[in-house]
């Protein structure tokens, strides 16, 4: 019984990492939605702690591609830490980090605390969806570097912020 129980789970878990890689397949692989070039100068550089919340963000995502169609996303992930060693050096313009609500802000990072919620997968194989047992909400900090803040990151920040106010 332990042995379908382990290969049960084991399934489960490669079914939604084929889930999450079909769908960033999908996102990056549809050329049309923005020009990249190797000398195009408009980057936006975005580190997630967490890989799922790419996924969460992916609405929020195109429609910032649609309406900056010029530039280039550049993706990333780690720790939090690193990300705010990476925004403090000026390497990515914003970080989204899961938030302690306790925690003292750095002053010189500009912030805006959202709250997201899990979000119900798809099985593609079986076209069925995937329900969390416990559905719960966390908060996202978005971070950027206050003096240096590029337009793509003032319009990825309004964007952010028109789709989670409203909620």
């Amino acid at each position: 019984m332990k042995e379908l129980i382990l290969i049960g789970a084991v399934a489960v878990v490669f079914a939604l990492c084929f889930l999450l890689l079909k769908k960033m397949d999908i996102f990056f692989g549809d050329s049309s939605r923005t020009v990249i070039s190797s000398n195009s100068p408009l980057t936006l550089s975005i580190a997630f702690e967490h890989t799922e919340e790419i996924s969460l963000l992916n609405d929020l995502l195109e429609r910032f591609l649609h309406q900056a169609p010029g530039c280039e996303l550049s993706l990333f992930y780690g720790s939090a830490k690193d990300i705010q060693k990476q925004l403090d050096e000026g390497k990515i313009d914003l970080g989204l980090i899961r938030a302690d609500v306790n925690t003292e802000p750095d002053q010189s990072l500009g912030s805006f605390l959202f709250l997201m919620d899990e979000n119900i997968l798809a099985c593609e194989p079986m076209g069925l969806p995937v329900m969390p047992l416990n559905r719960q909400k966390f908060f996202v900090n978005a971070l950027w570097k206050k003096d240096c803040i590029s337009q793509e990151a003032e319009l990825f920040i309004r964007l952010l912020k028109s789709g989670y106010l409203e909620k």
